[in-house]
């Protein structure tokens, strides 16, 4: 697939937008704006990976789940690799 320079610049925008504006565990407020989310921004993000086939990347603990009591949990050692 061939990707041209407008189509990256506004993945990348949108990237840029969507790791902004995630909407908190806590509260479902958007980090950024504090508004109820997800806001009009990430949704306008959305529709930008939505037109091009893509999805964006995620990164761990942008909700903020720790807010929740979320908290990391072991694999069972039936699913751990090498055994």
């Amino acid at each position: 697939m061939t990707t041209y320079g407008g189509e990256r610049d506004q993945l990348a925008i949108a990237q840029e937008v969507l790791d902004r504006h995630a909407t908190s565990s806590a509260d479902g407020l958007c980090i950024e704006c504090g508004v109820p989310g997800p806001c009009y921004r990430r949704e306008t993000a959305v529709v930008i990976f939505s037109r091009y086939l893509r999805l964006p990347r995620r990164i761990p603990g942008a909700t903020r789940p720790e807010l929740v009591g979320a908290r990391r949990v072991q694999a069972p050692e039936t699913l751990t690799a090498g055994t």
